[in-house]
Order: structure tokens, then sequence, then C-alpha cells
């Protein structure tokens, strides 16, 4: 009876299990996260972005500065003071002063800068700098795009070895069992035991690693994205990954080389610096400022009088400036400035060199791999012929078990090959349009559009 119940009770488990299970999976599936998704959370806590996005800010308030420098300066100043006056005269014993009197002034000025060249030029290169930020910031939005790309798809990665790797471990672990038969009824000898338990010794060792790679890949995704996500949306099995539009290597080329982010970071940089060398110029420029004044004093006594007074004045005019390089300074500024603008130079041609080798490394990525996707679905249907003829050899009885597994293993390595190649396609798509610069919100949602529902 009590085995009876112990039965009833385990497959009334089961029932449950078959049941659960099923909408489990189907749960899990309806909030698997994608690739656009996930992207539009990375965007807004990057740390990447948001350094980004704080320099911006600081190069905007540099522009109010620099315009302040050249408005109004108005500003009050005020003093009191207590005095006391005690003086002797040598000789004189009545000739002596011992005062004591109190004194206050206020004052109020304008000053207003007519002519100032460097002030002009701090404008102009603050404005400059905006720039500079802004394309920072969208290479930075462009990087965690490319970053989360990577990350996303390392993931389905290591999900297909590990997919892999236990078809490989059922198929060894047949193979061990087969080995024991023979050797207990006598047809082989206990080599073939031993080889057998070696290969599947090794086929869990390399599951450990393809758990520990999954692991890992899904750590790296977290750091991107600022959250663990285990649950990912899979690459659709009928994915066509398109080639490059259009289809003319040197046309991207020719554009990145001056839209690329890289190429426009360092020509902002570039611009930036030749600002540096007018205003080091100006250091030998005159200067015309307007000012203003009125100011009043009171005190109730003096040093030579312990009579108060009081009196009120009032300036109006220019001042006029005009350095003179004696020492130097300004003219080793000047040649400094020119050096860095030359170096400057160079390195944006260096960035038009980068940009130019990454599109094409890209481009190539992707041509080629649109033909690798062909040829690997081409190997795909001869695997999966494979299979079909060996399951019906295993009907007849002219094939075993374990070559249905063998075929099995061949399926599904070339549906992981053919996975690969699809994500190598999908990010080398990706790259060559970040490498030009003009990578989008839009184009990772093409991207997203090859996931499944």
């Amino acid at each position: 009876m009590r085995l009876f119940l112990v039965s009833r009770i385990s497959l009334a488990l089961r029932a449950v299990a078959l049941f659960v299970l099923p909408v489990v999976l189907a749960t899990s599936g309806a909030h698997a996260a994608d690739l656009l998704t996930l992207y539009r959370e990375a965007a807004t806590q990057d740390p990447a972005v948001t350094s980004a996005q704080a320099s911006l800010l600081a190069a905007r308030e540099r522009v109010t500065q620099a315009e302040a420098a050249n408005g109004f300066a108005v500003g009050i100043n005020a003093s009191a003071n207590a005095n006391y006056f005690d003086a002797h005269a040598r000789g004189f014993p009545n000739a002596q002063t011992d005062r004591a009197y109190l004194a206050a002034s206020v004052s109020a000025y304008v000053n207003k800068p007519l002519i100032r060249p460097a002030n002009l030029v701090i404008i102009e290169q603050a404005n400059a700098s905006v720039k500079l930020f802004e394309v920072s910031l969208a290479a930075a939005q462009m990087d965690v795009a490319t970053r989360l790309s990577q990350a996303y798809f390392d993931v389905l990665l290591a999900q297909d070895n590990l997919t892999l790797v236990r078809a490989q471990k059922a198929a060894v672990d047949e193979q061990l069992a087969q080995a024991k038969r023979n050797f207990e009824v006598g047809t082989a000898t206990i080599v073939d035991t031993n080889e057998a338990q070696s290969r599947y010794d090794q086929v869990i060792a390399q599951e450990i690693a393809a758990v520990n790679e999954l692991e890992r890949t899904r750590f790296a995704l977290r750091n991107v994205v600022g959250r663990y996500e285990a649950n990912l949306k899979l690459l659709r099995t009928n994915a066509q990954v398109p080639p490059p539009n259009p289809a003319n290597m040197e046309a991207w080329v020719t554009r990145a080389e001056a839209e690329a982010f890289g190429v426009r970071v360092a020509q902002q940089t570039l611009s930036v610096s030749e600002f540096d060398v007018r205003r080091a110029q100006t250091g030998k420029d005159w200067t015309l400022d307007a000012t203003a004044s009125v100011a009043n004093s009171q005190a109730t006594g003096g040093a030579s009088s312990g009579t108060g007074s009081w009196t009120n004045a009032a300036v109006i005019g220019v001042t006029f400036n005009w350095p003179f390089d004696l020492s130097g300074g300004v003219s080793a500024r000047i040649r400094e400035t020119l050096a860095l603008v030359d170096k400057n130079r160079n390195d944006l041609e260096a960035a038009r060199r980068v940009a130019g080798l990454n599109v094409r490394q890209s481009y190539l990525g992707a041509t080629s791999g649109v033909a690798s996707v062909a040829a690997q679905q081409q190997a795909l249907k001869s695997a999966e012929t494979l299979l079909a003829s060996t399951r019906l050899g295993l009907e007849v009885g002219v094939r075993t078990n374990l070559d249905v597994l063998n075929a099995q293993q061949q399926v599904t390595q070339v549906q992981r090959d053919l996975a690969l190649s699809r994500y190598n396609t999908l990010l080398n798509g990706l790259r060559l349009k970040a490498a030009t610069g003009v990578l989008t919100e839009d184009d990772l949602r093409a991207t997203n559009a090859f996931l499944s529902d």
C-alpha cells in the first residue's frame, strides 16, 4: 500500500511538472529582454555617458563665464575705521596731540571693457569647446550601443556553446555506457571503456568551462546595462542578415574620414587649440576700458585736526593699457600653442587613418559574414539530412543510437556555427556604422528585429 501511494504521488508530481514547466518557460520567454530595451536602459545610466553629459554642462557654463567677462562689472566698496592718533615733539612738552576719531567711506564703481581682443577669442573658444563635448557625448552614446551589442551576442554565443557541449556530453555518455556493456559481455576490452571514460571526463570539464563562460558574459552584459539579466531574446533561426548598403567599401571609407566620431573629436580639438594661438597672440594687444565711480567719505576728525569732515567724489573716464613683451614670455606662449596645433593636426590625420582601417575591417567582416551565413545554412541542411538518414537507419537496424547522437551533435554544432556567423555579421554591420559615425538607435532597432518575439 505504501509503495502504491508513493507511486501515485510520483505520478502526480510528474503531471504537475509537465503542466507547470511549459507555463514557466512561456512566462519567462514573455519577459525576455531584447537588445533595444537594454540599450535604452544602459544609455541612461552608463558612467561614460553621464560623465560626458556633465562635461558638456560644464562647457556650456564656461560660455556664460566668457561672455560675462566682456560685460559690465559693478560693485560697492565700504569701510569703517576707529582711529587713534598720539604724537609728541622732543623738547616741547606742550606740543603733543592725543586724538581719537572715526572715519567711514562708501563707493560704487562700474567698469566696461571697450576693446579687449582676448575676451572675444575666449568666447569663441568656449563655443568651440561646447561643440567638442557635444561630439564626445554622441560618441559615448554610440560606444554604449557597440559595447552592449557585443556583450548581448557574447551571451547568446555562450549559450549556444553550452548547448553544443551538452549535446557532446550526451553522445559521449552513450559511448561510455555502450563501452561498459560491451566489456561486460566480453566484446570489448577495458581499454575501450577507459578511452570512453576519458572522453566523458573531458566533456565534463568542457561543460564546466562553458557554464563559467556563460556567467562571465552575463556579468559583462551587467557591466554595461547596470543590472544582471539572464533571460535574453534569441536570434531567429530564419534571420537573413543583409549585406552593407552601399556595397562600396571606399564610399564607407570616404564618409568615415569625414564623419567618424574619432575624426570629429580630433577636428574639434584642433579647432579649440587654434583659439589658444589667438589667445596667446592677444597678449601683445592693447586694451581700452570705460570706468566710472562715485565715493563718499566722512570722519569725526583727523590726524592734524579734530574737526569733522566729509567729501564726495565722482570719476568717469577710460583706461588704456598696452603691454610690452620685454621678457619674451608671450612669444614663448605663442610658440607653445603653435606646436600644440601642429600636434593636434597630426592627431587628426591619425584619426582619419584609424577610421579608414576600422571601416575596411568591418566592411570586409560584414560582406564575408553574409557569404559565411549562406554557406553555414547549406551545411545545416546537409547535417539535418544526415540526421534524418541516420534515424531511418536506426529504425531498420543498420545504425545505432550512438550514430544518431553523433548526427544530432553535428546538427547542433552547425547550428552553433551558423548562429556565430549571424552574430558576427550583425556585429560587423553595427561596427561598420559605428566606425563611420552614423550608428543610431534606428540601427539597433533594425538589429533587434532579427530577435525572436
